[in-house]
């Protein structure tokens, strides 16, 4: 295997991670609370004011919620490049090793690139 499938493995397995275990849980837990089918007591009480929210309303939360969540985490890929040389992300495969940040032009676009069907979240995500 050359080394530009290697790192598209590398990247697609990183990305994969990125949205089946932060991205989809977070909206899967976001969206239950403003449904108000969460059946997390502390979140039914807190967050019961969304029972007034209009559908339209819920419709608008749950965008700015994705928005948000696909920004924290295009922010935290940007901010490992940018420290790359206090942050490392080494991924292990076939007895070899890789630095993230040295085999992605930019991580952040990855998930950052909704639009397309080549991103993160249109590929990966199960919402």
């Amino acid at each position: 295997m050359d080394n530009s499938n290697i790192n598209d493995d590398i990247l697609n397995y990183f990305g994969k991670c990125v949205i089946e275990e932060v991205y989809d849980p977070a909206l899967y837990g976001v969206n239950r609370v403003i449904d108000l089918t969460t059946k997390n007591p502390i979140d039914q009480k807190n967050y019961s004011v969304f029972s007034d929210l209009t559908e339209e309303q819920k419709v608008k939360l749950k965008e700015l919620m994705k928005s948000t969540t696909v920004d924290i985490i295009y922010r935290f890929l940007e901010m490992i490049e940018e420290h790359d040389d206090e942050f490392k992300i080494v991924i292990e495969k076939e007895s070899e090793s890789y630095s993230l940040t040295e085999i992605s032009e930019k991580m952040g676009s990855e998930i950052a690139d909704v639009e397309s069907e080549e991103g993160w979240i249109n590929r990966f995500s199960e919402l």
